[in-house]
């Protein structure tokens, strides 16, 4: 499964390759704002980072395709007070479809794969790495521009649809990534 989920994606970087006008490079860095869930479930918002690379496949001056590589922390506070967080540390890889409304500001809509690389309880109860699924699916959207040829800043929305939890082990409830993303990137 794993090696058709890669194949998979590198096929579509062919396709898109092939097919675009123009690619362009960057970096991009923000800011998270993350949760587990709704706050009756006693989860709370944290902030956090995310940084990786990205690639825009430009195929016509309204309209493009753009993946990314992204490190993300991401996770939810369980008491502030005392410093209990939950840190759960992904690998994203979002496919967006781009939709260039006014000049350059654009409305994005994709979806996106995580890969957890690790999972820890800050001050809590250590390593949750055995309770916590691998792999995450998610749905993104939100708006990009690009201040000039090098500068861009972005808002995303990354809404779960993959359970956390590798077993219901709390309130036996779905735990799902909910991630507010702010982001300024460099073109190279």
């Amino acid at each position: 499964m794993k090696r058709l989920l890669l194949l998979l994606i590198l096929s579509n970087f062919y396709l898109i390759q092939v097919k675009a006008q123009e690619v362009e490079i960057g970096l991009k860095a923000g800011m998270n704002v993350s949760t587990l869930g709704r706050a009756e479930l006693g989860f709370m918002s944290r902030v956090a980072y995310h940084i990786g690379g990205t690639a825009e496949f430009i195929t016509t001056p309204f309209f493009s395709l753009q993946t990314e590589l992204m490190y993300s922390l991401q996770g939810a506070a369980v008491d502030r007070s005392q410093n209990i967080y939950l840190n759960y540390h992904y690998l994203n890889i979002p496919l967006l479809a781009k939709a260039y409304f006014y000049e350059d500001a654009s409305f994005e809509i994709g979806v996106q794969y995580g890969r957890l690389i690790e999972a820890v309880n800050e001050n809590y109860l250590g390593s949750q790495q055995d309770q916590i699924n691998k792999n995450d699916f998610a749905v993104a959207f939100g708006l990009a521009y690009k201040l000039n040829e090098k500068i861009n800043f972005g808002i995303r929305y990354n809404l779960g649809i993959s359970n956390t939890a590798d077993r219901n082990i709390i309130y036996e409830q779905r735990h799902t990534n909910r991630v507010l993303q702010i982001s300024i990137g460099y073109i190279f």
